[in-house]
Order: C-alpha cells, then structure tokens, then sequence
C-alpha cells in the first residue's frame, strides 16, 4: 500500500476542501501525529478523530478557502489550513500521511492555503510549528522564521495548592458556562488585539462552546487585568494580561480555578517568554508534555503577557 501510494507527483490533485472531507482528514491528522511522535520520541496521546473532525469542520467553516486537501484516487492524503484573523495569517493544520511525506506534496499545499484565500498585502504569515525538520524547512523557505519555543505543560492529577504570585490576581466568572456575551468578546478583543495581534471572536466563542467552558476577567483590587478562559478537559487559556507582572497570577489563579474543578488534567500552552506562566506551571508540578517553534514573517503582539489554546487556533 505505502509504495502504491508514494507514486508520481503528479498522481496528486488539490482541491479545496469540503464538508465531507473532515474525517479522512481527522485521520490523516491522528496517523500524522502518531508518526511524528515516534519519530521524535515523546508522548502520543490518543485523540478521537470524531472530536478533531468537528475541529477541522469549525476551522473550514470560517475559512473555506485556506483549506486545502490533496488526494489520490480520491482518497484525501495531506491536507493544510490557514485561519485569517484581521492581518494575521495563521497556519492552523499542516499533516500528511507519512508515505506521503517529502514528495512535494506539502509545498503545494502550503502554497494553496496561504494564496487562495487571497489575504490583504499587509497579512503576516505565522505558524505554531512542531520540530519536525522538513516542515520547518517549507516554513523558513516561504518567509516565516524562528522567534520563541512554545510549551505545552500538564499535570496528571489535581495540581497542590501553590504559594501566592508576587503580583495576585483574582478571577471573576463572566457569565454561565458556555456562555457567549458582548463582555467577554470585547475584553477579550481589547486583550487579543494586543497580545496576539488580531481580534478574534469566532475562535473565543467556539472556545467557549465547548462544554463547561467558563469566561473569566482576570482583576486586581476591582480593576480588569486580563482574561482567561477554563475549559472542561483542564486547559488554562485562551487568556491575556495587560502587563507580563500579571502573567504569573494569572497562570496561578488559572491553575487554582481548575483545582477547585476538580480538572484531571490541568494544562498550559505558553510562548517561551511568557515566564511568569512558566514560574507558576512549574510550581504547581506542571511538566512539558510538547514543544514546538512560534515562526513569523515579522515581529508582532506581545507573547509574554499570552496564554494559548489549542494549537489549532492559537
């Protein structure tokens, strides 16, 4: 099958993708990752492609264009996908089956998904990257360029208390769980804007519906600081502060709202200069599950004060 499958070139087709392409695509993305762990030797958690297919349909939906798939007789065999956020270009999925890897196939691809939505001349490309050499290589070839690592950081089992920040901050829940209101999109917009350069409202109430989410203005005797939102399944963020001395009491207040949870699995995902977070990770018992490359074309938002989220939307 694999040599049946490697071929010619030009055996491959490109197309925009479809609605009924997401779950050869969610397997794709799950053979991928498999791969590329092994390779690098880390830790391969087990995703269910159900819930990545509903992932990739949400990141077409807003972008139909940025999402490309390549197949072969029919079958979908890599697939990339760029989210337009204002003037940021994000590449959110770039996988191929491991067969197909190193043919060719990842360029055009790349290609597709960053032109044909076809992005003001101001838009700036960037890609949160794994380790992978020769996807870095198509990234470096096409203008984006190494500025910080990102840290994906858990703990299995409920974090201990922590000893307070220097700088505390307290959380105040901003509407029910799962709830979309007005206050949060614009806090988190004035934040985002900032932060990570581009308002982004459809990624902060998707975030948001996903089940027990819960909204939260970070505060400091009364005063808005920052936001973080708390997801079901542990993850601390999406979220910002206004100042990096806030960014510790917020990954502290995080982490202590999903002790009280009760989260299994609490986690962060944080740019290397974000090390306030990465102080208060370490001090609840956090270790690196994942690292991966934060690459830009240029400079812009200010990483130290931002939390992430999954790696799909940044």
């Amino acid at each position: 099958m694999r040599a049946r499958m490697a071929g010619r070139a030009s055996d491959t087709r490109y197309r925009d993708a479809k609605a009924s392409d997401m779950t050869a695509c969610a397997s794709v993305f799950v053979e991928s990752v498999a791969d590329l762990s092994r390779r690098l030797g880390v830790e391969f958690r087990r995703r269910d492609p159900a819930v990545i297919a509903r992932r990739l349909g949400y990141l077409r939906g807003t972008d139909p264009k940025g999402f490309q798939v390549a197949t072969r007789g029919g079958r979908a065999v890599a697939f990339a996908s760029t989210i337009l956020r204002e003037d940021v270009h994000f590449l959110s999925m770039f996988w191929a089956r491991p067969a197909m890897q190193g043919r060719g196939v990842g360029r055009a691809l790349l290609a597709r998904a960053f032109n044909r939505p076809d992005p003001p001349a101001t838009a700036v490309r960037c890609v949160f990257a794994s380790l992978d050499t020769r996807a870095q290589s198509l990234y470096l070839k096409i203008g984006m360029v190494p500025r910080s690592l990102i840290y994906g950081l858990a703990r299995d089992g409920v974090p201990p208390a922590l000893p307070p920040p220097e700088v505390p901050v307290e959380l105040s829940q901003v509407g029910e769980p799962g709830a979309v209101t007005k206050s949060a999109l614009a806090l988190a917009a004035a934040l985002d804007r900032k932060n990570r350069g581009c308002r982004r409202d459809t990624d902060i109430a998707f975030t948001l519906d996903q089940p027990g989410a819960r909204f939260f203005e970070a505060q400091e005797d009364g005063d808005p600081v920052g936001y973080v939102i708390l997801t079901k399944d542990g993850m601390v963020g999406p979220g910002g502060v206004i100042d990096p001395r806030y960014a510790e009491g917020l990954a502290w207040a995080g982490l202590q709202a999903q002790r009280d949870l009760g989260a299994e699995r609490p986690a962060l995902q944080v740019v290397g200069t974000n090390d306030g977070a990465l102080r208060a990770a370490f001090a609840a018992g956090l270790r690196i599950t994942f690292h991966g490359v934060w690459m830009t074309q240029r400079e812009f938002g200010r990483f130290d004060r931002y939390f992430a989220t999954a790696g799909d939307i940044f």
